[in-house]
């Protein structure tokens, strides 16, 4: 079942983000391009911040998305790695076919060039 997101919850979250860092709702609205007022909402639980000031939010704190949204952090499964080497080995197989691609059609254009100059002159 999904959890439900909670507006309370989100603000307290970046009103502690907030504190934590002694800056004032004046300061980080304007960083966020917002009014004090409709920050303060955000902060209060009224409303949910959008997704760019989200976005704004988590790249100033250094936080992620899923920490300002559900308070923990989205655990890696010992998995993960071995999915990650598995996707950039298939990633540079393509590059090198597409490299090679990109040689033959080189030398195949330089051929063509050649015959049509040969025939010009």
């Amino acid at each position: 079942m999904q959890e439900i997101l909670s507006k309370k919850d989100i603000g307290e979250r970046i009103k502690t983000l907030r504190v934590n860092s002694g800056l004032s709702q004046a300061f980080i609205a304007n960083i966020l391009n917002l009014s004090r007022s409709n920050y303060s909402q955000i902060e209060l639980g009224n409303q949910y911040p959008s997704f760019t000031t989200l976005h704004e939010i988590a790249r100033y704190y250094s936080k992620t998305y899923e920490w300002i949204l559900h308070g923990t952090m989205i655990e890696q499964s010992d998995e993960t790695p071995a999915k990650i080497g598995a996707i950039l080995g298939e990633m540079e197989t393509a590059f090198k076919q597409f490299s090679s691609s990109l040689k033959k059609l080189e030398h195949e254009l330089s051929l063509i060039k050649s015959r049509k100059y040969k025939h010009k002159v």
